[in-house]
């Protein structure tokens, strides 16, 4: 933590006199999460403290520099003791650098980096991304490495290794990898291609390299209605005592967004989500088998229930709402209630093409049935800003899992509760 306060320092210091702007900061945040009824009663608390502090300056034409940096200390019960640099980066913004009309973003250091859905890759990482903005479209390029993010704030876990070190408190860095990321296209249509590739070396017990090439897009309809899709294919390696296995499987998505700002500033979505399992198909170029998918890191698809994204058939629903968005008040005119909703079905195509349905990673799976339909989860929430520099946020949420002799998951499953308490402060 002190070579890290020294860096900022020694940053800000030769950095001063180039940018005009300068501001810091401390941030508290606490995060509460209680869950009941899956298999027993779990309580987890996590307190984290961070100091930031940005440079930034205007330059010609609209342009900018932006130099941020974030330092943090993290308690829980299991790790006491996590200090991180949550973010360091330099963000120039170089308007009409090729024309007018255009711009170059160049971002470099430890910072976010995701995919249009943030279902393949959504980890912050240490790398470079160029982004060539034009009137109608625009290219990104960006390479990143993730070897250097400590094990608890990396959620990198596609091999069996990855999995294994989750919970390592022996283990300091998370997985490490090599990640490139290609984007061509406009908020309409775009094609995406993402990479990633295993450096664990030969002392691993699974290597697994994947590419992934697809296309995403939220074009506008009518009025304030959108469409929402998305389509990859991802092929892959998989290595194991020297034996090397293809990897092919796939990512959808359809559905709509729906924005009414007249309507007190409502929001609704409705998706459907598909990601396949593992299907024993023989395809006719190659012995190839459609398998589970695979992303780079595993999203959080629902809140008492949220499975691997693989072998899984989503719904997902949502509204929210600011009720007093007129209001003079501030606090009133933040307030921010939401409603959701996910079904939850395994992958029809391992059942319909082989006769049977592939398993899943969830507790109390029943061996025995190959029913499709595994429950219903619904959600409900309220956020605020209290104040300027307070924020609260409290949701809850109840899976409802379907049970029974030839139910997707035996009797011994009960519902799954979960209430979720998130406080943040800014000073």
């Amino acid at each position: 933590m002190k070579k890290i306060v020294v860096l900022l320092a020694v940053l800000a210091v030769s950095c001063g006199s180039a940018f005009a702007d300068a501001d810091f900061g401390v941030s508290l945040d606490t995060s509460t999460f209680l869950s009941s009824g899956v298999v027993d009663t779990t309580y987890y608390s996590q307190y984290k403290g961070a100091l930031w502090g940005e440079l930034f300056q205007e330059t010609s034409k609209g342009g900018s520099l932006d130099l941020i940096a974030q330092a943090s200390y993290r308690y829980t019960a299991d790790r006491p003791y996590i200090f991180d640099l949550d973010l360091l980066r330099f963000k120039g913004l170089f308007s009409a650098a090729l024309g007018e009309g255009t711009a170059i973003e160049v971002t470099a250091g430890r910072f976010e980096f995701n995919d249009s859905t943030r279902l393949i890759l959504d980890q912050t990482l240490d790398g470079i991304q160029v982004n060539f903005q034009f009137t109608n479209f625009q290219v990104r390029l960006a390479g990143a490495y993730s070897g250097f993010i400590i094990n608890p704030s990396s959620n990198v876990r596609i091999s069996a290794d990855d999995v294994s070190e989750t919970n390592d408190n022996s283990v300091f860095f998370g997985p490490k990898r090599v990640i490139a990321q290609a984007f061509i296209g406009s908020d309409g249509f775009g094609l995406e291609g993402l990479a990633q590739f295993d450096l664990r070396g030969s002392g691993a017990a699974e290597l697994i390299n994947t590419q992934y090439l697809g296309i995403v897009g939220v074009p506008h309809l009518f009025s304030g209605l959108y469409l929402d899709y998305n389509l990859t294919a991802s092929y892959g390696q998989s290595t194991v005592s020297s034996n090397t296995t293809d990897i092919l499987s796939a990512l959808a998505g359809f559905g709509f967004r729906w924005y009414a700002e007249q309507l007190a500033s409502s929001r609704a979505h409705l998706k459907v989500n598909y990601a396949t399992g593992f299907t024993p198909l023989v395809l006719l170029l190659n012995n190839l088998s459609l398998d589970n998918f695979r992303p780079i890191t595993q999203p959080t698809i629902g809140l008492a229930f949220s499975p691997p994204l693989a072998n899984l058939l989503y719904v997902d629903v949502g509204y929210s709402l600011h009720p007093f968005a007129n209001n003079p008040s501030t606090t009133l005119a933040n307030i921010e209630p939401m409603v959701g909703a996910r079904v939850f079905f395994r992958d029809p195509l391992p059942l319909y093409l082989g006769g049977t349905a592939a398993s899943l990673q969830v507790t109390d799976l029943n061996p025995g049935s190959n029913a499709l339909y595994l429950g219903t989860e619904i959600d409900a929430g309220v956020a605020a800003r209290v104040l300027s520099d307070l924020g609260v946020s409290v949701t809850g949420g109840v899976f409802v899992p379907s049970t029974g002799p030839s139910a997707a998951f035996t009797s011994s499953r009960g519902l799954g509760y979960v209430l979720k308490i998130d406080i943040s402060a800014a000073i």
